[in-house]
């Protein structure tokens, strides 16, 4: 089957296909711009070719490089097939690239192959990296004439780049140019800065790298007094192959107010002796021997304890600097009070100029965080680097921009590399603990989320300082970058991440926003997890223990269960009983009915499962729901009236960009056995374990369809697949299908395996008298969101004021940002607020309108109003109009008239005994629906 997509003719809220998170993740430029997504994507971003909702490679690649390789490279590969040409040359990207760092090099190619040949991927990847990349692997394959012309497309795209420039300088060396040839290209990315060009030493032997120089050098002006004197802290051990090389680097430099303080960390070669003849031949050079190996940081600590300059920097004993390099980024800071430090670019090669970055993002030259150049004083304000095994660079950075804002920080000559880092073979090995992909999920990631931690409380606190030897450290480090120094005290964040309650990697799949951001799941469960009845893990109920034990708002259910609960054996994973009594029957007489959600405010839904629990009952059976939290207290105490038995087991909603976690699907399938079931029946499909763990057990599994995703983008959106993907996994996990229209009957097309239940409503509606008064009430009773059409619902009021009608509109609902962003409201509008009951809501309405701007699945408010004899005007659209006779129970009006919507209203305020009429057969009709919503085995086109 073919199945429906939203029809252009059709009026939808055009946000439901825009993701304003997604928007800015995606797009950094429009990030860093500040400006609101939704306004750029509107005005300019579409019509640039740029995605409004999520491009689910793009996603996937974030699960790639976070250990998620398992799932996300098969399901990339599956996008590489696709019909979508985005998704499919995105995914070639993001599979480009991972192949590139296991180093599969004609596999890398074809896929940049695919990439580069189609203009959809070009859209979502927006700068050059993919072009690099395809070079790249083209040299590797010996494809010199395709490397050429990738780069003249590169060209031509992006103009003139130095990451092009260096390309070319690959291309002509591996044709086999001359040292000239190559020189002339290395040249080429400084003079066309105005810079001196860096050429290959024609006197000099050796490698590549190591005969870096710069053509006809400038005299340089040693200790001018007139500059500032600029402090180069050279940390090194064991580098006496490379030392040498940095330093010729360093004392060439154009800026002569140097001290360059070379800190010797213990070295066991010749290190000492390269750095003290060095130091012979320029009186700038100063030694400083440690004697034994204290670990780079704590070398540049001591190093930053001697500098006597007022800008300190850093300099690695392996690397080469352009000999502006100092002048650029002083110059910077001093034509800038305000700035308290400066960064340069680099470019990362091997011995033989080969670039070497580990991962290509947008280019090959990017920032040097390690060529830091701070103010002095920033010593006596921040402290020190942290005395870690890797990383503490990156965390003074962030210190410095936490302390002093987003502008603290000078760029100088972003894109030209000031810097040639050199990179020995096997240094980006993957199998290091400390690796550069830890930034993703590993040491890196959890030691740069304790920083940033550290440094929020610090501005609070005014403690971002770090001694040079700390008696105790300001922040946890993980175990493998520490050097020894000793801990903070354990605290409430420790106690969760020890807890065996807490499943760090459960929390980033489940919670998506927590993964795509990159948290500290353990944290953000302590600071905002708890608080909003998230859930640590698969075994840890948060909102159920809370209510078993009566714990405040901020009480930590976890901790308390740490602190008291475990000791007592107290369950994680509550059970409640409820008021009806086991059955003496068989196991068929007990079913498992899951719920996916049970707010405070009863929608749709909820009210549904007690309509399922009722049903259940009739039929002889002993319902145990199965809750995925506990979140309102009287719903729980009604749920509590109809079941055997109350579950809360911590269920996330199926997604695409994960499969249902093995240990919830254990934690379902543990509650079959225990209850001995043989039927599932899960009230929703946007829950998928419960029917993986009932087929894992041989149950019969049935679903309560009551979404329809062929015509609600946002729930696709929110589910991370199209309709068709969520349409064939249904059918796959699922035995069986309950559905309260013919429209979502339809959807499935499984007429063999549908059964027809329309919703029930409650008995006492059709019992609320109807006395329609003057005026009369109009009402809309919904969720209060957009897309029910909040904005139709106000001109509708507006034609019936024009035509000089007295009749008072309300809207009867929570509370929403949608509707307060449409007040002031006109003088017949009034709100309403949530009522708690059907009967409550009702009670305060002649006429009920459904004006959605969606197409509603089974329009349970639809058949409560004409339960209580109201008659209803709804559009032609979705289940509404399957409920609602035209001249009979109300009007069925073409979908997005307001107009005509307001017409029918005048036309009942006129005709009261139209009205009367409608509202005696709107409970005919209603009484109906009630009774087939009761009966088995419904077909689906009888409502």
């Amino acid at each position: 089957m073919t199945h429906p997509v939203n029809s252009p003719s059709e009026s939808f809220d055009p946000r439901d296909d825009f993701d304003p998170v997604w928007y800015l993740r995606a797009y950094p430029d429009i990030r860093a711009a500040g400006v609101d997504p939704w306004v750029h994507y509107s005005q300019s971003g579409k019509r640039e070719g740029r995605r409004g909702t999520a491009v689910h490679a793009i996603e996937l690649e974030h699960l790639l490089w976070r250990g998620f390789e398992g799932f996300a490279e098969p399901e990339l590969l599956k996008l590489l097939k696709s019909d979508d040409p985005v998704e499919s040359a995105t995914a070639a990207w993001v599979l480009g690239r991972w192949e590139a760092d296991k180093e599969n090099w004609p596999r890398v190619d074809q896929l940049m192959r695919d990439f580069l040949r189609s203009v959809e991927g070009r859209k979502v990847i927006r700068h050059p990296g993919p072009i690099l990349l395809g070079i790249h692997a083209n040299l590797k394959c010996g494809n010199l004439k395709n490397a050429q012309s990738v780069l003249r497309a590169g060209i031509g795209s992006f103009g003139h780049k130095a990451d092009f420039d260096l390309c070319q300088m690959l291309i002509r060396k591996a044709s086999g140019a001359d040292d000239s040839k190559i020189s002339e290209l290395l040249s080429e990315v400084f003079l066309s800065e105005g810079l001196t060009g860096v050429v290959l030493d024609s006197h000099s032997q050796g490698v590549l790298f190591d005969r870096l120089t710069v053509a006809d050098p400038a005299p340089v002006p040693l200790n001018d007094p007139a500059q500032p004197l600029v402090s180069v802290i050279v940390p090194v051990f064991n580098g006496a192959s490379v030392l040498k090389k940095a330093l010729s680097g360093l004392v060439g430099q154009t800026w002569g107010a140097l001290e360059i303080l070379v800190v010797d960390d213990g070295s066991t070669d010749d290190t000492l002796a390269v750095a003290n003849a060095c130091a012979q031949k320029d009186d700038r050079i100063r030694v400083i021997a440690l004697g034994t190996n204290q670990g780079a940081y704590a070398a540049r600590n001591v190093g930053f304890a001697e500098a006597s300059g007022a800008f300190v920097t850093v300099h690695d004993a392996d690397d080469w600097s352009h000999p502006s390099k100092i002048e650029l980024q002083a110059k910077a800071l001093i034509s800038n009070v305000t700035a308290k430090a400066s960064v340069s670019h680099w470019v990362r090669m091997d011995q033989d100029l080969e670039m070497a970055r580990w991962r290509i993002e947008d280019g090959w030259v990017y920032r040097n965080i390690s060529s830091l150049m701070v103010r002095s004083e920033l010593r006596d304000f921040l402290g020190y680097w942290d005395r870690v095994r890797v990383n503490a660079d990156t965390e003074y950075y962030e210190r410095i921009l936490a302390a002093f804002g987003p502008g603290s920080i000078l760029e100088v000559k972003p894109g030209l590399p000031l810097s040639f880092g050199r990179t020995e073979q096997g240094s980006l090995t993957r199998q290091s603990a400390t690796h550069l992909r830890t930034q993703f999920k590993g040491l890196r990631l959890d030691y740069m989320n304790e920083a940033k931690a550290w440094h929020k409380r610090g501005l609070s606190d005014d403690t971002l300082f770090m001694s040079q030897f700390p008696a105790r450290r300001p922040f946890s480090a993980p175990e493998r970058m520490s050097v020894g120094d000793l801990c903070p005290p354990e605290t409430s964040l420790d106690i969760i991440r020890a807890s065996s309650k807490f499943d760090a990697d459960w929390y980033r799949a489940t919670y998506l926003d927590v993964f795509f951001s990159d948290l500290d799941p353990a944290r953000h469960y302590l600071e905002i997890g708890a608080a909003a009845e998230l859930d640590p893990g698969p075994f840890f109920s948060t909102s159920a223990y809370r209510y078993s034990c009566s714990l405040e708002r901020d009480q930590n259910p976890l901790l308390h269960w740490e602190a008291h609960g475990r000791q007592k054996d107290a369950p994680a994973l509550i059970r409640f009983q409820g008021d009806l009594p086991d059955s003496d029957a068989a196991a068929e007489a007990r079913v498992l009915i899951f719920a996916h959600h049970a707010g405070p405010m009863l929608f749709g839904a909820e009210r549904s499962l007690l309509d399922m629990l009722r049903h259940a009952i009739k039929q002889g059976k002993a319902p145990i729901v199965v809750l995925p939290a506990l979140r309102d207290t009287d719903y729980f105490k009604e749920l509590l009236k109809l079941s055997h038995a109350i579950e809360v087991v911590p269920m996330p909603w199926r997604h695409g960009l994960r499969k249902p976690h093995p240990d919830t699907v254990q934690v379902i399938q543990d509650l079959i056995r225990k209850y001995e079931v043989n039927d599932v029946l899960v009230n929703t499909l946007v829950l998928d374990a419960p029917l993986v763990a009932a087929r894992n057990e041989g149950c019969t599994s049935t679903v309560f369809v009551r979404e329809l995703p062929a015509f609600d983008a946002t729930l696709c959106r929110n589910l991370g697949m199209s309709q068709e993907r969520l349409y064939e996994e249904l059918l796959q996990q699922a035995d069986h299908f309950l559905v309260a229209s013919k429209i979502v009957a339809d959807w499935l097309d499984c007429p063999e395996r549908t059964e027809l239940r329309p919703n029930a409503v409650d008995e006492e509606l059709f019992d609320l008298p109807f006395t329609p008064a003057d005026p009369l009430y109009v009402a809309m009773i919904s969720s209060n969101i957009a897309k029910k059409g909040l904005k139709d619902f106000l001109l509708v009021a507006e034609h019936v004021k024009n035509a000089g009608h007295h009749v008072v509109f309300r809207f009867i609902g929570p509370p929403s940002q949608d509707l307060h962003n449409l007040q002031p409201f006109p003088g017949n509008v009034e709100f309403r607020n949530y009522s708690a009951t059907p009967a409550a809501a009702l009670k305060q309405a002649d006429i009920v309108v459904s004006l959605s701007k969606f197409t509603e699945s089974f329009g349970r408010t639809v058949s409560e109003a004409m339960a209580a004899g109201r008659p209803v005007i709804c559009y032609n659209r979705g289940a509404p109009a399957e409920r609602v006779e035209t001249d009979v129970t109300g009007f069925v009006v073409e979908a997005d008239d307001p107009l005509a919507v307001a017409n029918a209203i005048v036309a009942l305020d006129l005709d009261r005994a139209l009205l009367a009429k409608m509202s005696d057969n709107a409970r005919v009709k209603a009484r109906h629906i009630q009774e087939l919503s009761t009966r088995v085995k419904v077909a689906p086109d009888t409502v």
